[in-house]
């Protein structure tokens, strides 16, 4: 008896699964073919597989696929360039963010306050490629190199660098990925 209603439910089981695999192109794709699907699902929306269950699979391109940089950690610029992701300027938005009107900013070196520590450089091109000018200027930054007196304590605590970093770009916890300027010491003469 027993032995029957395994049979049964094991056959159940390859119905609904050889159903769904042989439903076709109406099934959503696995994870590893989104960057190049053009996917039209609401926000809030469930994925469903052909037969109206809801899909548990991941919405989300895993990151060991992305390339990495230096560190080790996801190289998000290359992942754009490379076609890999699409950043959109909002979630219900379908295009990516509008290109800006304006030149790009030359990159930017901050004097670091401490003399055993290299300056930073930062990098507008790696920021602009998918972010406009108005996510950081002025609100979090004045547009004046220098204008704005940034601290590591306040990096740390969510300000300035910190509103994306160690959040949803790269970590904090390596200094050098930024501070890699050395510093162009000046030696103090002493008058004899």
């Amino acid at each position: 008896m027993i032995g029957k209603l395994i049979k049964i439910t094991l056959a159940a089981l390859v119905l609904f699964f050889a159903s769904d695999t042989l439903a076709g192109n109406n099934m959503d794709p696995a994870p590893a073919d989104w960057p190049s699907f053009d996917y039209k699902r609401e926000p809030g929306q469930f994925k469903r597989r052909q037969n109206g269950m809801i899909d548990p699979t991941p919405d989300v391109v895993s990151l060991k696929f992305l390339p990495k940089d230096n560190y080790g950690f996801v190289d998000w610029t290359k992942s754009i360039r490379d076609g890999l992701i699409k950043p959109r300027d909002s979630i219900l938005d379908s295009q990516g963010p509008p290109p800006e009107t304006s030149e790009p900013a030359p990159d930017v070196v901050i004097k670091s306050k401490l003399d055993f520590m290299p300056d930073v450089l930062f990098p507008h091109s790696a920021h602009t490629v998918w972010l406009k000018c108005s996510v950081c200027h002025p609100k979090i930054f004045k547009k004046k190199a220098g204008a704005t007196p940034i601290t590591m304590t306040g990096i740390w605590k969510g300000q300035f660098c910190g509103r994306c970093h160690d959040r949803v770009a790269f970590p904090t916890r390596n200094c050098f990925k930024c501070h890699s300027v050395p510093r162009q010491t000046t030696e103090k003469s002493t008058a004899p």
